[in-house]
């Protein structure tokens, strides 16, 4: 019989990095993180050919598709950069979004909250507009940006270019040697680094938890396994959704 005053931690791989009020809160949880950042991201520092792509972009429409791209557009307009009047912004979800709003600026939010849900608000959005051809979609993006939105809009006939203000570099992860009672991922470049730092070759079996969709068709191909996917695209819900799987299967064995 287990002790009831003893609350079970759970061990959880962890791909990215925890600020330390998300470290204490999956402790509340009964999860003990283990934190091995996936990737580093390192951003632009010279915007002169970005603020050249504004100038010469007379009908912009912005997409973000990452916290990250919010993040160096708002380092974009830390330098002094002008934008036009009353800009149209698009957001791949809600954590962008409230990103995006902590800068200044509402975006449309898709329901499907990848890429290509993305590309479908934007599309709908314009279908009617009188001038679309002339619309150019400004994808605020990183260097291993994937090309689900890019791909849409130009299927719809649209001009989209993309922006690169930060890139993103694999890291050799140090994968530990214990057991853990599930890993979590937060995007499909973070499953690739999983993936080349020697995961997935010797048969582990544990629980594999995704931020969103995209992620988890990543990590499904490298796995072969079920994965769990986060019910909001955050890490607070994320941790907490983990917790409640385990628990609820610790529960049950």
């Amino acid at each position: 019989m287990k002790d009831s005053g003893t609350k079970h931690m759970f061990k959880i791989l962890v791909t990215r990095e925890l600020s330390d009020s998300q470290i204490d809160y999956a402790r509340s949880l009964g999860l003990e993180p283990v934190i091995e950042p996936a990737l580093t991201i390192s951003f632009r520092e010279n915007w002169l050919s970005v603020e050249t792509a504004l100038k010469e972009t007379p009908n912009p429409r912005f997409a973000f598709t990452s916290q990250n791209g919010v993040e160096a557009f708002s380092r974009l307009l830390d330098i002094g950069i002008t934008l036009p009047e009353n800009p149209v912004m698009y957001s791949v979800g809600n954590k962008t979004a409230a990103a995006l709003q902590k800068v200044g600026y509402k975006s449309s939010v898709p329901e499907e909250e990848n890429g290509t849900g993305l590309a479908k608000v934007i599309v709908e959005d314009l279908k009617d507009h009188p001038d679309r051809e002339k619309v150019t979609i400004l994808h605020f993006c990183g260097n291993k940006r994937r090309d689900e939105l890019r791909q849409f809009l130009e299927n719809a006939e649209f001009t989209v270019k993309d922006i690169v203000v930060y890139e993103t570099e694999l890291n050799r992860m140090s994968l530990p040697k214990d057991s853990t009672d599930a890993w979590l991922f937060f995007s499909a470049t973070g499953v690739q680094a999983f993936r080349n730092s020697g995961g997935f070759q010797n048969g582990e079996l544990t629980h594999l938890f995704a931020i969103g969709t995209t992620t988890a068709e990543e990590l499904s191909i490298e796995s072969g396994k079920h994965v769990f996917i986060s019910p909001e695209a955050s890490v607070e819900t994320m941790l907490k959704f983990t917790a409640s799987i385990l628990h609820q299967e610790e529960e049950h064995s």
